[in-house]
């Protein structure tokens, strides 16, 4: 098993699942082509109030579905669905070429630090509606995601 499915194994079934922000992208035969999964994780305020936030990963395509709009629907979809529930930002750590396209910017630009000394071009964030200055510190990732 790889890293990314030990991942969302480890994650199913706690409370960071998120179910509507767990989503399959299927083709008419009822194949199933891509996933995304966006979890609690949680920010660390600095006068250490902790509340939950959104974080992004893993997303997946089928190698031969990918550049067909597979991963682009995903992001979307889990873009307007976070949106709609309210939620203030999506981070993640991911490509800096693929994410901006989706309105993803540098998280600690924002105030999010890492929880790790990540590069700023990969810790992004995608501001929501529901976005407030007041909305900084450190991002912790759920447990799951601390694979040995």
């Amino acid at each position: 098993m790889d890293d990314e499915s030990a991942i969302v194994d480890r994650l199913r079934g706690t409370d960071r699942w998120i179910a509507d922000l767990s989503l399959v992208a299927q083709v008419a035969d009822g194949q199933i082509v891509g996933h995304c999964l966006t979890s609690a994780g949680d920010l660390v305020t600095a006068s250490g109030t902790v509340r939950p936030i959104l974080t992004l990963g893993p997303i997946s395509v089928l190698p031969e579905r990918q550049r067909t709009g597979v991963g682009t629907a995903l992001i979307r979809t889990t873009i307007a669905t976070a949106d709609a529930a309210g939620w203030p930002v999506i981070l993640l750590l991911g490509h800096a070429t693929y994410y901006p396209r989706f309105g993803f910017e540098s998280a600690r630009s924002l105030g999010l630090e890492p929880e790790r000394p990540w590069s700023d071009e990969h810790w992004l964030a995608r501001r929501l509606a529901a976005w407030s200055p007041e909305v900084r510190g450190t991002v912790h990732f759920p447990p799951a995601f601390r694979i040995v």
